[in-house]
């Protein structure tokens, strides 16, 4: 595989054995509070109602068929289809657990192969060791929620289209298009991005790579992508439930995640917010979100602009139990076995250094390429993956930054952190002596 020795094959099995162990530990010993509930609960109906009536629908089951709905993206109720028992039961969770274990297992390998084609393999190592100590993405394997399948699906998503720009292969490209429009249909927050790395690409590779590669893997994800929606209207006479765009822009217009600062409010300001409280159309949040900058037009800025990506790439989960938990747990490795609290620890630690590493690096990409050691077989991966992390900042900028929806870039924002560390480690070695001889010169 990519010409590997030995010693990093067998560091890459042991990485992998240590990733696979943690996750299914995970899901033996947690013991989920009312695991199908929020969420959980729509994606659980949704499948039900598939299963039973062939209907995507995310109404209560019952002994009639239920009008289609759009509220859920389809691919994790298609995934619990399979799982699906009524009522919901513990073999029901803990085999869909053991699939999410399994897939969240594949994506350390999906980071390592993708960060091998970046820097090669120390770096790989380290961006597959980063992906299989951390702890949100372990603990996520044991919800009845999108982050795990996501996070598979946009990993390797990335690596086949950084495969098939390194090998200039078109089947590679249309592969990685094809699993970039499932993470959409999974989660819908990729659903722009095929759109918004198309000028990346075009840049980085050049008009003749751009159309042989490029642009099947942009095609091949809008073809996912637009056969949902083509679904939807003819099922419910719209493209997507509108509720969500409405909620989109209305859970993330409160700054710092407080109504007025009330503390009380933290994680949940809607719940405060007599505005909210009332059923309004997607023009009117827009229209009091004006008018709610025009009263603090600097708090809102900083809010927009630098509180939102700090709070999306932050560590600790704001709407759930807190840490690295979504749903409250009654039993958790985490809060009992010292080398679980040890890999948290150590997670937490790096955490910081790595998201800021990260950020850092996407700015020298885009404007100083060489100062990271890029060259004509790399640099395209780098805009890539740049185009990846600008596209989530983005999108999580208009709607809410909860950090639990930044947990699937973790993959990719540990491996970058880590390359641009470790490029900018080389270079400041050779900085220095080349001040000290010019010191020398003049002295």
């Amino acid at each position: 595989m990519f010409g590997m020795n030995v010693k990093t094959i067998l560091f890459l099995i042991m990485i992998v054995l240590l990733g696979a162990s943690l996750r299914f530990q995970a899901i033996g010993n947690t013991v989920v509070d009312q695991p199908v509930r929020a969420d959980a609960r729509i994606y659980y109906f949704t499948a039900l109602n598939l299963k039973y009536w062939g209907v995507f629908s995310q109404a209560f089951p019952s002994r009639v068929a239920p009008e289609p709905g759009a509220f859920a993206p389809p691919a994790l109720p298609y995934a619990l289809v399979p799982f699906a028992e009524f009522p919901p039961t513990e073999r029901m969770l803990f085999r869909f657990n053991s699939y999410q274990a399994l897939l969240s297992t594949l994506t350390i390998l999906s980071a390592y192969t993708l960060f091998r084609l970046l820097a090669g393999s120390a770096v790989a190592l380290g961006a597959a060791l980063l992906t299989a100590l951390a702890p949100h993405l372990v603990v996520m394997t044991t919800y009845l929620l999108t982050e795990t399948q996501f996070t598979f699906l946009l990993t390797s998503g990335m690596l086949a289209l950084a495969l098939g720009m390194r090998r200039t292969n078109p089947g590679w490209a249309i592969l990685g298009g094809f699993l970039l429009g499932l993470s959409a249909l999974t989660r819908s927050t990729t659903e722009y991005f095929p759109v918004f790395m198309a000028p990346f690409l075009f840049w980085t590779m050049g008009t003749r790579s751009f159309l042989r590669i490029g642009l099947p893997a942009i095609g091949a994800a809008l073809i996912m992508i637009v056969a949902w929606k083509i679904r939807n209207l003819a099922a419910i006479g719209a493209t997507s439930d509108p509720t969500l765009l409405i909620n989109t822009i209305l859970h993330g217009m409160y700054p710092d995640f407080m109504f007025n600062g009330i503390p009380e409010s933290f994680g949940f300001p809607y719940r405060f917010d007599p505005f909210a409280a009332q059923p309004h159309t997607a023009g009117e949040v827009l229209q009091e979100l004006s008018n709610r900058v025009r009263e603090a037009p600097w708090t809102f800025a900083y809010w927009y602009l630098i509180g939102k990506p700090a709070t999306l790439l932050s560590w600790n989960i704001i709407a759930g139990m807190g840490g690295i938990f979504v749903y409250p747990v009654e039993a958790s490795p985490y809060l009992t076995l010292p080398f679980f609290q040890i890999t948290e620890s150590v997670s937490a630690y790096l955490h910081s250094p790595l998201t800021i590493a990260a950020l850092a690096g996407c700015g020298v990409v885009l404007f100083r390429p060489r100062i990271l050691g890029l060259n004509e077989n790399n640099r395209h991966i780098a805009v890539l993956i740049v185009a990846l992390i600008l596209y989530f900042l983005a999108v999580h900028m208009m709607g809410a930054p909860f950090p639990r929806y930044g947990i699937p870039l973790r993959p990719i924002i540990y491996g970058f952190g880590l390359f641009t560390l470790v490029a900018l480690g080389k270079k400041i070695p050779l900085y220095l002596t080349s001040l000290r001889k010019k010191a020398e010169i003049h002295g």
